[in-house]
């Protein structure tokens, strides 16, 4: 039967020992990190018209008991940053994305300007990303959920003045309940990969310039309740497919270039309470199907 020499036990214990030292080490420098992370994205704030920040955001006080700063209870670490309604002008600096045990951030009803920071879309646990109504300019990655972002339930990013194409790599946020873009300038399709989000309950991408047809992909979408396209450029026929969501509610393609017959596939949708579609170039008469929703 082996057995431990008294040597060899005494240097197990060395090494479990340095081990703990080290870990506890990680552990600090990493809440240091966030302390310093938040105190960045202080310094970036040009206008802090309450003082909320300047007075509460403090390094003589511990950053998990500041305003708007929700830390998990075993590591210590930032999970949620909501700074959401204080009138802050400034901009978000790369450092925000290392908030890397972060689940929520909301910078939302602020004056936040220039690019959305890149690092914000490495992050692999964000849940909730809100930054709705600022004045921020800049375009979707295009890979922004191939690597991360695989646990994200909420986009809100409409009220800004973002641009570019809508990235296909979007459909690989495979757990969006709720994406909100619109009031934007975004331009090209509707990328036909937004099939594949299949929890996705809530879709607003109105107030852009998005041009080409509604992909048939729509349909597979079977827990949407509320859909908006309107006020953009997209053409061609409302595609069938659209009579596959059963559980809408409000309907709002208004103000486009849509033609030809209104499908008769509609009145497959029941639980309608909101259909909008003035403003286009459809023809033909009404679907006698549509009764099917009085």
């Amino acid at each position: 039967m082996d057995t431990f020499s008294p040597l060899s036990l005494l240097s197990l214990l060395i090494l479990l020992f340095t081990c703990l030292n080290l870990s506890a080490a990680h552990n600090i420098t990493q809440i240091k990190s966030d302390e310093s992370i938040l105190l960045a994205l202080k310094s970036h704030i040009t206008l802090d018209p309450f003082n909320i920040l300047k007075n509460n955001w403090t390094s003589g006080t511990s950053f998990c008991t500041w305003i708007g700063v929700t830390c998990d209870s075993r590591y210590n670490r930032v999970t949620q940053l909501n700074i959401s309604y204080m009138g802050l002008v400034g901009t978000l600096p790369r450092e925000i994305g290392n908030l890397s045990f972060l689940v929520s951030l909301n910078a939302s009803h602020n004056s936040f300007h220039g690019l959305i920071p890149p690092s914000i879309f490495n992050m692999s646990f964000l849940e909730v990303l809100a930054l709705k109504n600022n004045s921020l300019s800049s375009s979707l990655p295009l890979d922004m959920c191939i690597h991360n972002l695989h646990r994200l339930k909420w986009l809100r990013i409409s009220y800004n003045e973002l641009y570019g194409e809508i990235p296909s790599s979007l459909g690989q946020c495979s757990q969006l309940e709720y994406l909100s873009l619109f009031n934007n300038t975004f331009t090209g399709f509707v990328p036909t990969e937004i099939g594949n989000l299949t929890k996705l309950q809530e879709l607003f991408l109105s107030e852009n310039k998005l041009t080409g047809p509604i992909p048939s992909t729509i349909g597979n979408l079977s827990n949407l309740v509320y859909l908006d396209l309107g006020y953009n450029n997209l053409n061609g026929p409302i595609p069938s497919t659209i009579g596959n969501l059963s559980n809408l509610q409000d309907l709002h393609l208004s103000s486009n270039k849509f033609s030809g017959p209104i499908p008769s596939t509609i009145g497959n949708l029941s639980n309608l309470s909101s259909l909008w579609i003035s403003s286009n170039k459809l023809n033909g008469e009404l679907p006698f199907s549509i009764c099917n929703m009085i």
